[in-house]
C-alpha cells in the first residue's frame, strides 16, 4: 500500500486512460499529466491499438447471447486485460517511459451487457451493468494501480450509470463562457449541454442514439470493410425515405425521456437485420443504406438538442469528438440540421477528438483518488452524487 500513498500525496500525476467502446474495434490509450486538482491536464501522448480478427470476433461473440455463455464471459474477463496490458507496454516501450513513472490507469472496461432500468429478478427488482477486463487483473499484469468500474456505484443508487463523460465535458469546457454542446459521436451517440455560467447543476446530458454503431456493422456486412472511411460511401448514396422512416419506427429508444442510455444491447445484430431486410424487400441499394443510416445518426442528435435542451437553452457551440468526427459526411449533415450554430471538432480546442473519451477516463481515475464524486444525479437519475471507479493497487 506504500505505492498507493505516494499516489495520494503526489500533486501531478501521469495516469493513462483506456477506453473500449461499443463498436469493439480497438482500444485507445490517453497518456495524460493531470494536475491534482483535475482542472489543469496535458495530452502527452495517444495510441490506437486495433483488434485483429481473432480477438474482435471473441469479444462481439461474447456480446452476443445467442454465442456467449457463463464460461466465455468468465475468460474474457481475463483475455481482455490481457491484450489491454499488452497495448500499455507497447505504448510505453515506444515512449521510452518506465511504468515505474506511471500513477494510474483508469479503464473503462468492455462493456457487455447494461440493463439501467429495474427489471424483475428472483423476487426483486434490479438494474445492472458489466464491464469486463477486469481492473484487478489490469493492475497486476501492467505493475501499475488501476482503477476501473466507473459505473457500478450509480446504478447502485438508482442511476443509468451512463453517460459517464458529462463531467469531463463540464471540467473542460466551462472555461469558454458559452451555451456549448459537446457531442461525442463513438458506438454510441451521447451530448453534454454546458452553460454559460458553468453551473454544474445546470448540466444535461443524455445518449441520442446511434453513432457510429449502425453503420460500421452495415459496412461490415455489405462491403467487408469495418467502418465507412471519409464518408465516402454515404457521400455516393442518396437519401431513401423509406428507410428513414422505417429506422423511426423501429427506433424506440428515441422516443424515451431522459435519463437515458443505451448500448449493443439495443443498436446490435437484430436492429441490423430489420434495416437490411426492409432494405431487401424495397429494393434499396448498398449506397442508399449507408447514406440513410449515416443521415439518421446525424439526425437522432438533432432531434434530442430539440427535445431536450432547445426548449430551455439555445446553444452557441456544437463540439464534436470521437471517431464519427473524422466522417465528413456527418459533420456536414450536422450543420445542414444546427442552422445557426458553430460546429466544430475538440481539436480546435487543443483536445483531440480520437482520444477524448480514454482522456475522460484518467481524468475519472485522478478525480476517485481526490475523493470527489463524479456522477451527476440530473443526468443519470442516481438517488445522489457518489465516488465512481474501484481502486485496484499494487503492493
Amino acid at each position: 500500500m506504500n505505492k498507493l500513498k505516494s499516489i495520494l500525496k503526489n500533486k501531478s500525476r501521469k495516469i493513462i486512460g483506456l477506453m473500449s467502446g461499443t463498436s469493439c474495434d480497438g482500444i485507445d490509450l490517453a497518456l495524460v499529466d493531470i494536475i491534482s486538482t483535475g482542472n489543469h491536464f496535458e495530452f502527452i501522448h495517444g495510441y490506437h491499438k486495433p483488434y485483429n480478427k481473432i480477438q474482435k470476433k471473441t469479444i462481439l461473440d461474447c456480446v452476443d447471447p445467442q454465442h456467449s455463455n457463463i464460461e466465455n464471459i468468465s475468460q474474457i474477463n481475463f483475455y481482455l486485460a490481457q491484450i489491454w496490458s499488452a497495448a500499455i507496454k507497447e505504448m510505453l516501450n515506444k515512449l521510452n517511459i518506465s511504468k515505474d513513472e506511471i500513477d494510474l490507469i483508469g479503464s473503462h472496461g468492455q462493456t457487455i451487457y447494461h440493463q439501467p432500468l429495474l427489471n424483475d429478478f428472483g423476487g426483486k427488482k434490479i438494474s445492472s451493468t458489466l464491464q469486463l477486463g477486469d481492473p484487478a487483473v489490469l493492475a497486476q499484469l501492467t505493475g501499475i494501480t488501476t482503477v476501473g468500474d466507473f459505473r457500478v456505484a450509480d446504478v447502485a443508487v438508482g442511476g443509468q450509470g451512463a453517460p459517464l463523460v458529462p463531467y469531463f465535458d463540464w471540467l473542460f469546457f466551462k472555461r469558454l463562457k458559452k451555451n456549448v454542446l459537446a457531442l461525442n459521436i463513438g458506438g454510441i451517440s451521447n451530448i453534454t449541454f454546458i452553460p454559460e455560467d458553468g453551473d454544474l447543476t445546470k448540466v444535461i446530458a443524455f445518449d441520442c442514439g446511434p453513432g457510429n454503431m449502425l453503420i460500421d456493422q452495415l459496412m461490415q456486412r455489405l462491403y467487408e470493410k469495418p467502418f465507412d472511411k471519409n464518408g465516402r460511401i454515404a457521400k455516393i448514396g442518396n437519401f431513401s425515405e423509406r428507410i428513414f422512416n422505417h429506422l423511426l419506427k423501429i427506433d424506440d429508444f428515441i422516443k424515451k425521456v431522459p435519463p437515458r442510455s443505451t448500448g449493443r444491447e439495443h443498436y446490435g445484430k437484430e436492429f441490423v437485420l430489420k434495416i437490411l431486410r426492409k432494405s431487401l424487400r424495397s429494393r434499396i441499394q448498398e449506397p442508399e443504406i449507408i447514406h440513410t443510416v449515416s443521415k439518421y445518426t446525424a439526425y437522432v442528435i438533432y432531434d434530442s438538442y430539440n427535445k431536450f435542451i432547445f426548449p430551455k437553452y439555445k446553444a452557441d457551440l456544437l463540439v464534436v469528438g470521437g471517431g464519427g468526427s473524422r466522417n465528413p459526411f456527418i459533420m456536414q449533415s450536422l450543420q445542414e440540421y444546427f442552422q445557426g450554430v458553430k460546429v466544430t471538432n475538440t481539436s480546435e480546442f487543443n483536445l483531440d477528438e480520437d482520444y477524448k473519451e480514454a482522456i475522460c477516463f484518467a481524468v475519472l481515475a485522478n478525480e476517485l483518488i481526490e475523493g470527489r464524486p463524479t456522477n451527476l444525479p440530473q443526468v443519470t437519475g442516481a438517488e445522489r452524487q457518489v465516488l465512481l471507479g474501484k481502486i485496484c493497487p499494487i503492493q
